[in-house]
């Protein structure tokens, strides 16, 4: 009877193991490179009329106040961040990524001269556009070095 039981666990365990998705490395590759390039033209470039040809028309962020969509969210950019931090600029630190989803880490810095805020940004793609959007953003304390939160 043990046997069996074995038997059995192994053959479901190899038809488990066969039916994961393999990873598909070039597209993650292609994924992060997407995400990198809207995070610059967004975030340091402010090139929203680029930007938003490369956010797919359903685009979600789930960032508290930026609204849903890209025209709120464009807006809540302009107004809350650029609108107070015009010198506001970020600074990829890592980027990695898994399926159609890409995590970048980053230092941002509201203005010259700023302590800045580590933060990780996830972002979802759909047919070669930035589909949604969450983030975690945590201030650098006045007594920590910042790139030893790199």
């Amino acid at each position: 009877m043990k046997k069996k039981i074995l038997m059995l666990t192994l053959l479901i365990s190899a038809f488990t193991v066969a039916a994961q998705n393999k990873r598909n490395l070039a597209r993650e590759a292609k994924n992060k490179k997407i995400a990198a390039d809207f995070f610059i033209v967004f975030y340091n470039d402010k090139n929203m009329e680029k930007a938003k040809k490369m956010m797919h028309p359903d685009f979600i962020n789930h960032h508290p106040y930026s609204g849903k969509g890209i025209e709120a969210t464009v807006s809540a950019v302009q107004e809350h961040l650029f609108g107070k931090f015009p010198d506001f600029k970020v600074s990829i630190k890592r980027i990695a990524a898994e399926g159609d989803l890409v995590w970048i880490q980053s230092y941002t810095q509201d203005f010259p001269g700023d302590h800045g805020k580590m933060s990780m940004d996830i972002w979802r793609l759909r047919g070669g556009l930035i589909a949604e959007h969450w983030d975690i953003i945590q201030d650098i304390p006045n007594d920590i070095t910042p790139s030893s939160m790199h």
